[in-house]
């Protein structure tokens, strides 16, 4: 069990115990000073109260010298020493080594996004550990200031429209940390939070080589829907929400089909909230902007989803978590196209190098036992076994080696997606 109860509190950066260090310093030394401070004055309160003393007992001392020099070179001193700590790590901090991986980092009300070399964008920052990240952090031009904050890391940088600040950290533990918005930035402020996930260099090359924005997780139990994914993984709550409370924009709850006024050129019209609509709203968002909030808040997304993300978002603003109705024939199509089943077995009865799969399914058929000649009915167990142990009966007239077993690649809903599919080529 971690002894830390709060993840990356121990530093989990290259330069977070030079950091460390640093502030203890000027803790160490600023608690002390305030405990002597606050120790001689109530000592002088006692000793020196007016029970104690008669008035005119009371001396004016104008001068001492050596107390004078002490407390002049005293605290030069330590300040000397607490700059020497501080100067030091903040030289670490801003000498960004030339081996490094760039990330453009843009803050914008209210979420980051990450933009990597090869043109990928997250709002969460995916790294190697071991590896010096660059970070280019600037903030969205005509938004307002953000401060980029990464507790574990002890990293910390301002985000300012129209200027770019670089830094760098270099991960030393695997895990996901928090980042956050060290700067006051409107009413969305305390929403303006993002991770970062620290990989194996081998787990983030088989991510960062993918088309996927999130790695996959071997922790995750449960499949999410897409639509919902892309939303988070997007910022996209970050400005509307699920519930139907108002945000920064318009609520995603109830927003499929309803009618609303948006403002067109200055003019307002009524329009559906349709998939078409829904569509240029992602890609266009300042074409038709509802009334009662601010046009030029919202980024195009344009180059960021495909079409394909893009239908995936709309059908779950329309169904919510409702699973979609499976189309059989398009999945089973897909899982023989995809398996590489049609170069061998045909949809419209022709002879291949195995029987066709038309009118197949309830069919009497001869097949090869260890030899022996047997008939069988082609049902669900028998279909089901010719795909897992394709060699355990040959059909008679055809050779067998011919068919790799289907277990471990394909799954049981897999196959009784196919063999539901199988019932529908009849002869």
């Amino acid at each position: 069990m971690n002894k830390y109860l709060i993840n990356g509190i121990e530093g989990v950066s290259s330069f977070a115990s030079q950091v460390d260090m640093a502030m203890l310093v000027v803790f160490g030394i600023t608690t002390v000073v305030f405990l002597i401070v606050i120790g001689v004055m109530f000592y002088f309160a006692y000793k020196y109260s007016s029970k104690r003393h008669a008035r005119k007992d009371i001396v004016n001392i104008e001068h001492n010298s050596k107390l004078e020099i002490a407390w002049t070179i005293l605290p030069m001193f330590l300040l000397a020493i607490m700059f020497y700590y501080g100067m030091t790590s903040l030289k670490i901090i801003r000498e960004v080594p030339k081996d490094n991986m760039e990330v453009k980092v843009t803050g914008q009300m209210w979420f980051w996004t990450h933009e990597y070399p090869n043109g990928k964008v997250t709002t969460d920052l995916y790294v190697p550990i071991g590896k010096n990240v660059k970070l280019d952090i600037t903030a969205k031009t005509n938004d307002v200031l953000h401060s980029y904050y990464i507790p574990a890391f002890r990293f910390k940088q301002d985000a300012v429209p129209g200027y770019v600040y670089h830094s760098w950290f270099n991960p030393t533990k695997l895990g996901v940390y928090d980042i956050e918005c060290a700067e006051y930035c409107g009413v969305g402020h305390s929403r303006m939070l993002a991770k970062v996930h620290v990989l194996s260099q081998k787990d983030f090359d088989a991510w960062y080589n993918s088309d996927k924005k999130t790695p996959f997780s071997k922790e995750s139990k449960t499949k999410e829907n897409p639509g919902l994914a892309l939303l988070k993984s997007n910022g996209c709550l970050g400005c509307h929400s699920l519930d139907g409370s108002p945000l920064v924009g318009p609520s995603y709850k109830g927003l499929f089909g309803r009618k609303t006024k948006v403002l067109v050129n200055g003019k307002v019209e009524e329009v559906v909230a349709n998939a078409q609509y829904l569509k240029e709203s992602i890609l266009k968002p300042n074409a038709k902007v509802v009334e009662g909030f601010t046009p030029g808040m919202m980024s195009s997304y344009k180059g960021v989803l495909s079409d394909k993300q893009i239908d995936q978002i709309i059908d779950y603003l329309k169904n919510g978590d409702k699973p979609k109705k499976v189309d059989i024939k398009e999945k089973a199509t897909s899982l023989l196209q995809s398996n590489g089943c049609l170069g061998c077995h045909s949809l419209d009865g022709s002879k291949l190098i195995g029987p066709s799969y038309k009118g197949m399914y309830g069919h009497k058929t001869k097949v090869l036992v260890k030899g022996k000649e047997e008939d069988v009915v082609a049902n669900d167990a028998y279909l089901k076994e010719s795909i897992l142990d394709p060699d355990a009966k040959i059909v008679k007239g055809y050779s067998g080696g011919m068919m790799a077993p289907y277990r471990g690649i394909l799954s049981d809903d897999d196959i009784n997606t196919l063999i539901q599919y199988f019932k529908t080529l009849k002869d």
